[in-house]
This record gives C-alpha cells, structure tokens and sequence, in this order.
C-alpha cells in the first residue's frame, strides 16, 4: 500500500478534523502492522510459507477490491472538493462539480 495511508486520508478529510483523523488513522495502521508482526510467524509455522504468501496476497487483494470500489476517485479535484465530498455523505456518488466544469462556467 505504500504512501495510500498518508495521501489519500489527507485528500477526504475536512480541514477542521484532518489532524485528528490522521492520527487515528497512523493508530490504526501502526496497530495492524503489529499484528501482522506477531501472527505471520504463527501461520507460517503452522501452514507453511506457500499458503502464508497466498494469505498476504488474498489480504493485498481484499484491499485493492475494497479501494477500488468504494473509495471516491480524486483526480483533476481541488483538496476543498474532496473535503466536500465527505460533508455531503455520499463518498462514491458525488454531486460536487471537477475543478474543470467551475472553470468553465466561470
């Protein structure tokens, strides 16, 4: 995943919580990692490293099928649009207008 956890959030969070919900977020990844520490030597002991790398990979997938349908896309959108995504509730079917479309009617 990479840099997902420290740019995405930024871009989907209003301004006025985007501190404290980074934070939460760093929580919650860094207690994941430690899990993930602590349970891989236990299934690789007891399943083997083949089923152990297809169970990473199953996880690795579960999260590209959970980003790639439910996550709003971004692209081409100011940081005050995705944050206004997130205000009108609905993250994946937005109302809000591109960075594009105002420029044009303006």
């Amino acid at each position: 995943m990479g840099a997902h956890q420290w740019i995405y959030p930024n871009e989907l969070f209003p301004t006025h919580i985007r501190g404290t919900a980074m934070g939460f977020i760093t929580g919650v990844t860094r207690f994941a990692s430690a899990i993930g520490t602590f349970v891989f030597p236990f299934i690789l002991g007891t399943f083997g490293l083949a089923v152990s790398l297809y169970i990473c990979g199953a996880l690795l997938f579960l999260g590209f099928l959970i980003s790639l349908f439910m996550a709003p896309e971004t692209k081409n959108m100011s940081l005050a649009e995705t944050s206004a995504m997130n205000k009108a509730g609905n993250l994946k079917e937005s109302n809000i207008p591109s960075s594009e479309n105002v420029m044009l009617n303006e």
